[in-house]
């Protein structure tokens, strides 16, 4: 009998949630040591991290940072919306503007974009998304001490960058799908440094975006990325400025990657 029992009992932690857990993805252990890690890095620095259980932690993570090119991941998931309430296909030309827009970061494609979303539309997948620090500023922002035109006067933070990768399969048109993260798994080798560079060699997919630029305060160095490893999803942004080469910043960005990504899966 008491051989059945236990039998049951594991029966009933294995199957019922809440009774027993797996640890979570990333640790509470891993992410102190992120948060120790960046604290020590110089410049303007959050990251944030969304783990498979949809907690989210992180430093800094409601600070406003210019988006550079980050942001073009929200204007592929708007322009995609906006087709998808269209109820049509992309043409050839739209997706010749999408994939050299985030796979090389091509920005007279990402301009040629916006001019179909504009600043409604970045709002509106903003809020969509659930990024309650989005803002679009002036041409002129104090935070950076640098100018930005367009799409790239957006400012964003980790805990929204965090979020709105946590969230691509909700937000994305579910026909649309498997094109964006194609697009956004398969960016171009010289730019797949940082979290996809641990996280793949771990078993992960990773879909991306980067965002580099100079600054007042020196280098501008982003990274968010959605992580997927069997059942398990995670969100890692980590915004940099001020950083005395980007070359400090990719340290930066895959230092963090390193910590929270880098362990291999249970079992």
């Amino acid at each position: 009998m008491r051989r059945a029992g236990t039998l049951a009992a594991l029966f009933v932690a294995l199957l019922l949630p809440g009774v027993a857990r797996a640890q979570a993805t990333p640790t509470a252990k891993q992410i102190s040591a992120a948060k120790a890690y960046l604290k020590a890095r110089e410049g303007r620095r959050a990251f944030a991290v969304i783990d498979g259980d949809g907690r989210l932690d992180g430093i800094n993570i409601h600070a406003r940072f210019v988006t550079a090119s980050v942001v073009k991941a929200m204007l592929l998931v708007e322009y995609l919306r906006k087709v998808d309430g269209s109820d049509r296909e992309l043409t050839a030309r739209e997706r010749a503007r999408l994939g050299p827009m985030i796979r090389v970061s091509d920005n007279d494609a990402a301009t040629a974009i916006y001019r179909h979303v504009r600043d409604g539309g970045l709002r509106r997948i903003a809020e969509v998304a659930g990024m309650t620090d989005f803002v679009i500023g002036p041409e002129s922002i104090r935070s950076c001490r640098c100018s930005a035109r367009s799409w790239a006067r957006a400012q964003i933070s980790a805990a929204d960058q965090a979020r709105l990768f946590y969230a691509l399969d909700r937000v994305l048109p579910e026909r649309f799908r498997p094109y964006a993260k194609g697009l956004l798994e398969t960016v171009v080798a010289e730019q797949s440094w940082g979290i996809p560079a641990v996280a793949r060699p771990a078993g992960w997919r990773v879909f991306f975006k980067v965002g580099l630029r100079s600054t007042g305060r020196g280098g501008l160095i982003h990274q968010a990325a959605r992580l997927e490893r069997g059942g398990t999803v995670i969100a890692i942004a980590v915004l940099t400025d001020g950083n005395p080469s980007y070359g400090y910043g990719m340290r930066s960005v895959r230092g963090v990657g390193r910590l929270l990504a880098s362990a291999p899966a249970a079992g």
